[in-house]
């Protein structure tokens, strides 16, 4: 079995193992990762909260942890990062570079250009191949597919129907593949949320112009950028979105959504029933 990142949303911030929210339910599940959408959605606002997976390791109990953000200021954040990516697929290939004609070496013709020229004959080959090629203008054309917009579109409707208080990110399985002393489990849950936040100052150094939005998105996903945008580093927006199995693509974006995920946890009324 793969060890996941976990995402529910639910009605409140727990403070211990045993803190059961009103209601819970199951978001998505993605294996050895945190993809970069749990982070944006947990961008606004993320804490340190108990853990509801489990309260110990080994049978032994250890307070394990998970982060808490509000529900709707992340999903704020991804419907304009939704609305910022489409506007990115609609945009012009940006038009290939070309090769600067080499500077003259004097201002004075050659002898073998001013026979050319007595001749009538024009200018000497050499001479005429080391002006630049005229480019043909590049075409509007999309980077995605129809594909990236509608998974795009499912999260959007997914989150929508699935809206509660809180977000709750569990980090638990991957942490335990690397540490099982529980200060270092602490420091790795801490060092998620920074991560979380650093998605968020990425989203929010973005213009407030979608189109100007878009471009920088773009030019910050394909080439290395500045923190924060860095954040956006290595994202596809094309059909390898998140095409992690073949290698073409190490940050996927993560639109993959189910209420069933491998670890249901309780909510406050089943927990109560069974103690």
């Amino acid at each position: 079995m793969a060890n996941r990142s976990y995402l529910y949303s639910l009605d409140n911030r727990p403070a211990s193992y045993a803190d059961r929210p009103g209601t819970i339910g199951g978001l998505s599940e993605w294996p050895y990762d945190v993809p970069f959408i749990y982070r944006l959605l947990m961008s606004a606002d993320p804490q340190r909260c108990a853990s509801l997976i489990s309260d110990g390791l080994d049978g032994s109990p250890v307070p394990l942890h998970a982060i808490s953000a509000p529900f709707d200021a992340g999903f704020e954040r991804v419907s304009r990062f939704a609305a910022i990516v489409k506007t990115l697929i609609a945009l012009p290939e940006p038009e290939p570079a070309t090769a600067a004609a080499p500077p003259p070496e004097n201002d004075k013709p050659t002898i073998a250009r001013q026979v050319l020229q007595w001749l009538g004959v024009g200018t000497a080959p050499a001479e005429a191949a080391e002006a630049p090629e005229a480019v043909a203008a590049t075409k509007p054309t999309t980077v995605g597919s129809g594909y990236l917009r509608e998974a795009l579109d499912e999260t959007l409707t997914f989150l929508e129907e699935n809206r509660d208080d809180y977000l709750l990110l569990e980090t638990v399985e991957l942490d335990v593949m690397s540490e099982s002393d529980p200060d270092a489990l602490r420091a790795l849950v801490g060092a998620e949320i920074e991560r979380c936040r650093h998605v968020g100052a990425a989203f929010d150094a973005l213009p407030a112009d979608i189109t100007e939005a878009a471009k920088l998105l773009r030019q910050a996903a394909a080439a290395s950028a500045p923190a924060p945008l860095d954040a956006f580093h290595g994202l596809r927006f094309d059909d390898a979105f998140d095409n992690t199995r073949t290698g073409e693509t190490e940050c996927p974006l993560g639109l993959a959504w189910t209420d069933v995920l491998y670890f249901a946890p309780s909510d406050r009324e089943e927990f109560q029933a069974r103690e």
